[in-house]
């Protein structure tokens, strides 16, 4: 593999300076069309929303038109998610605004509607993927009361909670005029993880299709990425608690690169040894494109042929690799090593030398930290705590203890974003790590005793422990978001 690894690097580097000016200018025209093409999706999605919200003020829900216009809605809302995993309607004074581009003609267009989201309390829309046509409808219909009445009900957050609709949801007006740089940035980091999402899907795509992968685009994204880990670690840690069940191995591969790279930043690594450690984490996983659906979604035991047929995935994402000019030999001995353990008793058998490549050990432990807080068809999703155990106890057998040292001190016992319940009765999402002391972060308290919701506060652990006399005792015990109906990223702006 390193022969060909230095082979591949040997024709990158005798391109011409033409060629490469050429590739940047075919890149930049993709770029264009690609993002040309989302705001279309776009504008046909308001579009849609705005007839169907015509359409529910003058007939019954249940009335033919209003059905259409919801078929119609959905048909361009599926389209739009092609694109992107969510769609963020904002309103700046008395603009729309999707994601940060002016969408000028429509808000002349549809003046009204913005108008009347402002009055009824909305200063932006969210719609997630998963929208069903039901919770549209109830939207419509509740968006269609008198704003007095919606006010008399407790306002619109209020009335979508009762109807059970979790795939829609709003900002009060002014909101993306006064929000603080923290929860700006947030915002623009989930942009940048979706981006990377969409970026994994596409290199998967020519995977499938036998096509030259986008090197230069899966190394924009680790670049990306990169700056956002140096800029806010914790925040960004926050990000890699994201999930998705139907889409595992796109979401796994940008939390991976996420935790790579914050792992490695705690060590003494220049830039250019983080863009290739992320590189590799970012495309570790390529391989299973290569094995059948049926094995990677199968929910009981694997047979000993598709066991055997899985365990050729590193192998088959390290040849993919190989076949790539631009791509480190480092990078491809990611892909290779990232399930053949610390203690060399993983796949593939490991021989000729005593131990694995520092990016694979890195990769290894935030690969399967990241797959044990993941609900799988075969397995229930761990919480972060309990993987965080797993990893100690697996040390210097699975993983580089050195490594799981610095991993624990960076997420600590209960990492960010994990849902907790403290020893008062409150339930609350840790927001921050405390350098020094792993088991006692800082709380966002954002629940009562009784599970009504508060006004979320800031509670420092090791002072509420002192308070409560526990010593050594926990004051607090993890709960899985599921089972409560609490997404903690929420809570993290």
């Amino acid at each position: 593999m390193g022969m060909h690894g230095r082979e591949r690097e040997e024709r990158v580097s005798s391109r011409t300076d033409q060629g490469a000016e050429w590739d940047e200018r075919k890149r930049e025209a993709l770029d264009y069309f690609r993002t040309r093409g989302l705001l279309e999706r776009a504008r046909e999605v308001l579009k849609d929303l705005n007839a169907a919200k015509k359409n529910f003020l003058i007939y019954p829900s249940h009335h033919e038109i209003c059905l259409e216009s919801i078929r119609r809605f959905m048909a361009s809302f599926q389209e739009f998610l092609r694109w992107r995993n969510e769609y963020p309607l904002r309103i700046v004074g008395e603009e729309f605004f999707f994601e940060e581009r002016l969408m000028a003609r429509e808000s002349v267009l549809y003046y009204p509607l913005l108008r009347e989201l402002l009055e009824k309390g909305v200063g932006g829309l969210t719609i997630l993927a998963g929208l069903e046509p039901r919770e549209l409808s109830e939207f419509l219909q509740i968006l269609n009361l008198g704003k007095e009445e919606i006010a008399s009900r407790g306002g619109l957050a209020k009335l979508l909670e009762e109807r059970e609709i979790s795939h829609l949801f709003i900002d009060e007006p002014g909101a993306w005029e006064e929000k603080p740089p923290r929860l700006r940035e947030m915002t623009s980091a989930r942009e940048e993880y979706f981006e990377a999402v969409d970026v994994i899907r596409e290199l998967s795509e020519q995977v499938m299709h036998d096509r030259r992968l986008s090197v230069s685009k899966a190394n924009r994204v680790v670049g990306m990425i990169l700056n956002r880990v140096g800029e806010n670690r914790s925040a960004v840690l926050g990000l890699a608690t994201l999930k998705s069940y139907d889409e595992y191995t796109s979401f796994h591969s940008v939390n991976v690169l996420i935790l790579s790279l914050a792992l490695g930043s705690m060590l003494p690594l220049d830039r250019n040894a983080l863009m290739i450690l992320g590189t590799g984490a970012l495309l570790h996983d390529l391989g299973k494109v290569t094995i059948p659906q049926s094995i990677l979604v199968k929910s009981g035991p694997l047979t000993e042929a598709e066991w055997k047929l899985m365990q050729e995935h590193p192998v088959r994402g390290a040849d993919i690799l190989l076949a790539q000019p631009g791509v480190h030999p480092l990078s491809v001995l990611v892909a290779y090593e990232h399930h053949a353990r610390y203690d060399l008793n993983g796949y593939p058998r490991i021989t000729g030398k005593d131990s694995l490549s520092l990016f694979s050990r890195i990769v290894e432990l935030v690969d399967v930290y990241d797959a044990m807080t993941t609900t799988r068809p075969y397995q229930d999703a761990r919480t972060p705590d309990h993987a965080i155990r797993i990893l100690v106890k697996e040390k210097g057998k699975a993983f580089d203890p050195l490594l799981v040292k610095i991993f624990v001190d960076m997420m600590g016992l209960y990492p960010v974003g994990t849902l907790v319940r403290l020893a008062t009765g409150e339930l609350g999402v840790v927001y921050e790590q405390v350098e020094g002391d792993a088991a006692c972060p800082r709380v966002k308290i954002i629940r009562d005793p009784d599970g009504r919701e508060v006004e979320p506060r800031i509670v420092d652990v090791a002072l509420l422990k002192e308070k409560l006399g526990a010593g050594n005792g926990e004051v607090m015990t993890s709960v899985k978001p599921d089972k409560i109906g609490v997404n903690p990223l929420d809570y993290l702006d």
